[in-house]
């Protein structure tokens, strides 16, 4: 019948049976439809493989093969006995740490958690490898006990966490093992190499001061040294113990001359209105002025010249007063400077015999009581959305790739 509900004519019914039969008819029906199908065939097998039996793989393996492990781990922060915390507040807000603070120390710790050298010695002080090895540990986790240290302190990073909060100053760490007694002890271990690592800091730091300080007060003494030694030559030299007192000297005997020869003066002036110009005692007091100038200029000139001057050497007293001040005045910044050597010695020896650097411990490495690890359910459905979303993002690039070639 057609689509009217008559009847169709033998005629028709014919040309109907003819296009059935025709091959090619067959073929334009079919190659519109077999493309798609096999994509969406691909689409299926893709999912199947990419996302459906991985996903049930590893939701196996962690439901059902992945061995427990246990977490222990410890709290601490780095302190100071010094009063001044102005070093680390500034690292605090700018991230830089001084060679000398506590946050500087918390960030050796950090690195030194994560470190050959620490593993190396837990393994003297723990059967690390066997612990990590023993035969009831999944394939996937266990550790091969013949390996190199290299891939051991890879396989550690995988089992130890760290963080650091640069506001507080608080360090924690957290170990995984496959028992709680082992979780614990290699807690109880790592705390206690990160206590003796902060100890060896803190006496480095105080061995250093103390050091330093005694070169400081070295190299005062050589100098104070070296100045007496130098006051010593120019007293020997020039003969004169004080030059000071001896310009006082001088200074005094000149000033004396100066006194008699002005009252001299004074009685020459009196006379000379009362008596003749040859009389004997106005001759006399000429006499006694002309002596008097003399010693004077003589006196002088031992002051400024050198010329008839106390000491060896001739040289003029003003000169000797001038070397013996510069020599006077070294000494004395030599012996300032070597008390205040041996003042910052004693105060470096008395805070040398403080621990200046400590390891301020809140919680303790304790005995776990249930594995957090692994997160079965979620690892399995973490382990799904990635698979899925890996699969959705391939096969868009592949569609996309597709339509850019047709």
């Amino acid at each position: 019948m057609d689509g009217k509900g008559e009847p169709m004519s033998q005629e028709a019914l014919n040309k109907v049976v003819e296009l059935k039969a025709s091959p090619g008819a067959g073929t334009k029906v079919t190659a519109g439809l077999r493309p798609k199908a096999l994509r969406r065939r691909m689409l299926v097998i893709s999912f199947l493989l990419c996302v459906v039996l991985p996903a049930i793989l590893g939701s196996a393996y962690f439901l059902f093969v992945a061995s427990d492990r246990y977490v222990s781990g410890a709290g601490f922060a780095v302190r100071s006995m010094e009063s001044g915390g102005g070093a680390d507040l500034f690292g605090t807000f700018t991230g830089l740490a001084d060679a000398g603070s506590t946050t500087s120390d918390s960030h050796i710790l950090l690195k030194y958690l994560r470190s050959r050298t620490m593993l190396e010695q837990l393994e003297r002080d723990f059967p690390l490898r066997q612990a990590f090895s023993a035969p009831g540990i999944d394939f996937l986790s266990r550790l091969d006990p013949g390996s190199e240290i290299e891939h051991v302190l890879d396989y550690w990073e995988g089992m130890i966490s760290t963080t650091y909060d640069n506001m507080s100053g608080i360090l924690t760490f957290s170990v995984q093992a496959f028992t709680p007694a082992d979780a614990e002890r290699i807690a109880r271990l790592v705390l206690e190499y990160c206590t003796q690592l902060v100890n060896d800091l803190s006496e480095k730091a105080r061995a250093d001061a103390v050091a330093f300080a005694e070169g400081e007060v070295q190299r005062a003494e050589e100098r104070l040294r070296a100045a007496t030694e130098n006051l010593r030559n120019f007293r020997e030299s020039e003969q004169s113990i004080d030059p000071t007192r001896s310009a006082e000297m001088q200074i005094q005997i000149v000033g004396a001359l100066e006194r008699q020869l002005l009252d001299i003066r004074a009685r020459i002036a009196a006379l000379e209105g009362t008596v003749d110009a040859d009389s004997p005692a106005l001759q006399s007091l000429r006499r006694q002025e002309d002596a008097l100038e003399r010693q004077i200029e003589a006196k002088q000139s031992e002051i400024t010249s050198g010329e008839k001057v106390i000491g060896a050497s001739g040289s003029a007293l003003s000169g000797q007063l001038a070397t013996y001040e510069a020599l006077e005045v070294e000494r004395n910044f030599a012996q300032q400077a070597y008390a205040s050597a041996l003042s910052s010695l004693e105060k470096a020896r008395v805070e040398a015999g403080r621990q200046q650097r400590y390891l301020a411990v809140y919680e303790w490495p304790a005995l776990a009581e249930y594995p957090l690890y692994p997160r079965r359910v979620l690892n399995s459905l973490l382990l799904t959305v990635v698979l899925c979303a890996v699969w959705g993002i391939g096969a868009l690039i592949v569609y996309a790739v597709r339509d850019h070639l047709s």
